[in-house]
């Protein structure tokens, strides 16, 4: 497997296959994206970035008993939005 693979499982939620049998449930919520003004941009496609983007700059914990909560990146990393919005444009 080159990279994660998500699933949509919900319109708001998303299964993260990392390889090697880790997973994490992930989600996506629909304010967030019209946050970062990506309102027009289908769910799946927001959510396959945000997920590149953690995993260049961190592990994702697949011990978690919680949700990722994929919106959460915008308050750890000051490049979150800006980086988001040119890989999607």
């Amino acid at each position: 497997m080159d990279g994660p693979v998500l699933l949509q499982t919900g319109p708001e939620t998303f299964q993260v296959m990392l390889g090697h049998g880790r997973r994490v449930a992930a989600r996506l919520a629909h304010h967030t994206r019209r946050g970062l003004g990506l309102q027009g941009v289908p769910p799946l496609t927001v959510a396959t970035e945000i997920v590149a983007f953690l995993l260049e700059r961190e592990t994702i914990d697949t011990e978690q008993g919680d949700e990722l909560e994929l919106g959460a990146a915008a308050g750890r990393y000051p490049e979150f939005v800006d980086e988001l919005r040119s890989r999607l444009s």
